[in-house]
């Protein structure tokens, strides 16, 4: 099954104080009706890619839990569930934990810490970031659950440098070309890819989604839109602005998978 093709997806409806949550921009604070409308837009455009999407109330203790990819990665069958470097989001995973909880999982525990927005599924390769939120222990116990689940499977570190999580720099756009923000530093050299370094304006929009045979960017990035054009004949621009203000993009909003036999 490709990398990129999906059944379903899960998402968190964000909550009224989603601005007292963490950010590293200075874009202000979120204006929450159009906070809904945005995520409305995000969701119905996971419908449009062919995705059933189950919805999990949000929970004001935890203003960053609509960012609901931090709290999982899920590879064909397998579900890890994460343990966030941010202390304030640990408490965010019961609710993935319990959604669920009919299959298999993998916890991480103790001194791994990883975070969602770390890990990037590549057509021949996944990437984890070394970051403030994801630290080497973490990144080793991913590493390890998901070769004894696929033992072909090349996993890569990435140090982390200018941004906030691995995808937040980059993303695949299609199989080989990265998308990458000017902001985004690192030692590790994408030797398997083309990569396109997005102008500075654009930044937020190298956060690109693909999902089946279609693609969501940032609205308003036409760089970027371009070279989705290339690649897509399906592209769907979301408008993101108030997300964009804390620190999230396409992919933060949802974790999405294909179970087998689901």
């Amino acid at each position: 099954m490709p990398y990129n093709t999906f059944t379903h997806a899960l998402v968190r409806v964000p909550t009224v104080n989603m601005g007292d949550g963490m950010t590293t921009q200075q874009l202000g604070v979120p204006d929450f009706d159009l906070v809904l409308t945005q995520h409305a837009a995000y969701c119905e455009a996971l419908r449009w890619c062919g995705l059933k999407v189950a919805t999990l109330s949000g929970d004001e203790a935890y203003p960053d839990a609509c960012f609901v990819e931090d709290t999982a990665v899920i590879y064909h069958d397998l579900v890890v569930i994460t343990q966030p470097g941010a202390r304030s989001r640990r408490g965010e995973t019961t609710a993935i934990q319990q959604a669920f909880k009919h299959r298999p999982l993998v916890q991480l525990h103790g001194d791994e810490y990883l975070e969602g927005g770390d890990v990037l599924f590549c057509a021949d390769r996944v990437l984890i970031g070394l970051s403030e939120r994801t630290n080497r222990q973490g990144a080793t116990r991913l590493k390890n659950a998901l070769q004894d689940y696929d033992a072909a499977l090349q996993v890569d570190f990435v140090p982390v440098g200018g941004v906030l999580h691995l995808k937040t720099g980059i993303t695949e756009l299609a199989p080989g070309v990265i998308i990458q923000s000017p902001d985004f530093v690192t030692d590790y050299t994408f030797d398997f890819a083309d990569v396109y370094v997005i102008p500075a304006a654009e930044k937020n929009g190298g956060h690109v989604l693909p999902i089946n045979d279609a693609v969501l960017i940032h609205a308003g990035n036409p760089r970027v839109r371009d070279l989705a054009h290339r690649y897509y004949l399906r592209v769907l621009e979301i408008p993101m602005s108030e997300f964009e203000k804390m620190d999230g993009g396409v992919t933060c909003l949802s974790l999405r998978y294909a179970f087998s036999g689901a």
